[in-house]
């Protein structure tokens, strides 16, 4: 069973929806940040910055989902400040 667990005071917010589109598969999921909720209308910003619209109508289920986790560098990948090689900044080695 779907539920919307999402309302306009959830805007700013990351969240995970459901939501009803014409084709082979009635639903596909979008996951980002809730920008606005008006005129029957959910506006969000997903990963890649891409902006969906979503119309209340097409909303299956909706809820509120943690912030994006930080991935650490990958071992022998220069970052910020210092790698697992021991690089820095300062002395690129």
């Amino acid at each position: 069973m779907y539920v919307v667990r999402i309302t306009p005071a959830d805007v700013g917010a990351r969240v995970s929806v459901r939501r009803r589109v014409a084709g082979p598969l009635p639903l596909t999921d979008v996951v980002g940040q809730l920008l606005s909720w008006t005129d029957r209308c959910l506006t969000i910003r997903t990963r890649d910055g891409s902006i969906v619209k979503v119309a209340e109508t097409d909303l299956v289920a909706g809820r509120r989902v943690p912030p994006r986790p930080v991935r650490p560098a990958a071992a022998g990948q220069c970052g910020a400040g210092q790698c697992n090689a021991g690089h820095t900044e300062a002395n690129p080695q």
